[in-house]
């Protein structure tokens, strides 16, 4: 993906309304700080974080709205908004054409020391969450009800990193809360993943940008938290990547998004140094076993749920958009769909969608995510360097 040749543009408040760049204002005026990537596969909207030192920097370092576990339990879920592409007779035909050849990228490995590392940098975290085992440990399935809950689609649903026994290993602890503040002020969070050896993190373009309102802020990524907890430590952020289709035009299909993290708040060090990362794949069949990952709040937003089942295309959804079963809804935008379900492993586990929303007319028995493709994550991972 990096052999592709870049240009970065910046976009002009005052030509806004020139019909070359009308896909950016249609939702809105561009951001400050907002330019426009070419890639040979599409463009890509970027934003990066305020510079270190300046008076945006200062005014976000001193809100630090998610800096306590206290803070972050009160952040609500994302809300879904209900918005689907029908496909015309064309691009019906083109779900049997795929975009280019299927491909992937494979996944890493922290280094072997660093659960230590993390207890050694976290240790009051981790001795909460030990306690919290401990007290679990006596019942752990109390509180999970059935595991397969008969829905409307089939398909299995488990508990994630709720168990001990997962939530230190790959691939349940490369994946977390996303917090950020939406352009009205508003604290909500998603969930993401890192999924690439260069700190990148996948998750849902509405997560990032707010359909018809502007680009969200504040970014703070938690691997693995589970009971508000972050037992890898937090990260901010240093730029983040939407297409641009997603800002004019909001369907599923552009539904992606990259974030470049930064250093763990505390510590400095590269989140894959604490949780290694997915790896991920595109332009692969629509119809695959999938595992669905999401800290869906009408579930737990203490841990993550997994729904695993057949993906498939919908007429109703358009093209680059896959289906899946699954039950779990606000909070899980932007949850990883995995393919190659490898557990206790960095092999496998790649990421080949993420959440977006309900599936039209079926909300809380399926939900569809923009089907991994040269249009979207490849373009994204070009414009940022996965």
């Amino acid at each position: 993906m990096k052999s592709h040749r870049t240009a970065s543009h910046r976009l002009p408040r005052r030509l806004a309304a020139v019909a070359g760049l009308a896909l950016l204002t249609l939702a809105g005026a561009a951001s400050a700080g907002e330019t426009v990537i070419r890639t040979a596969h599409g463009d890509v909207a970027a934003l990066d974080a305020p510079k270190p030192g300046s008076a945006a920097a200062a005014k976000a370092a001193q809100a630090a709205p998610f800096a306590t576990a206290r803070q972050r339990a009160a952040v609500k879920p994302l809300v879904w908004e209900t918005r689907g592409e029908a496909a015309s007779p064309a691009a019906l035909k083109a779900l049997d054409a795929p975009t280019g050849p299927a491909a992937s990228a494979p996944g890493g490995s922290a280094p072997a020391f660093n659960n230590y590392l993390a207890r050694q940098h976290f240790p009051q975290v981790w001795n909460k969450l030990d306690a919290l085992d401990a007290q679990k440990a006596a019942a752990p399935t109390a509180a999970l009800g059935g595991e397969k809950d008969g829905a409307h689609y089939a398909y299995t649903r488990f508990p994630g990193n709720y168990y001990t026994s997962q939530w230190k290993a790959s691939p349940w602890n490369k994946i977390g809360k996303l917090y950020f503040t939406k352009p009205g002020g508003a604290s909500s969070y998603c969930t993401a993943q890192v999924s690439s050896g260069t700190n990148v993190l996948t998750t849902a373009a509405h997560c990032v940008y707010t359909f018809g309102s502007g680009w969200n802020s504040n970014f703070v990524f938690v691997p693995a938290e589970r009971y508000g907890e972050a037992p890898y430590g937090k990260f901010g952020w240093s730029t983040a990547r939407v297409p641009t289709n997603w800002i004019s035009q909001g369907t599923r299909r552009w539904d992606v998004a990259v974030i470049k993290l930064t250093g763990e708040q505390t510590t400095g060090i590269p989140v894959i140094n604490y949780v290694g990362w997915l790896g991920r794949a595109w332009n692969q069949p629509y119809s695959l076993y999938t595992y669905s990952h999401g800290y869906a709040s009408n579930l737990s937003t203490q841990y993550t749920n997994i729904c695993a089942g057949q993906t498939y295309d919908s007429p109703s959804e358009g093209t680059n958009v896959v289906v899946q079963g699954c039950d779990m809804t606000y909070g899980a935008s932007g949850g990883a769909w995995l393919i190659n379900y490898t557990p206790n492993s960095n092999a496998g586990n790649q990421v080949n969608s993420v959440v977006s929303g309900p599936h039209i007319g079926a909300f809380g028995t399926a939900w569809v995510g923009a089907r991994f493709n040269d249009d979207n994550i490849v373009a994204l991972c070009t414009a940022i360097g996965c």
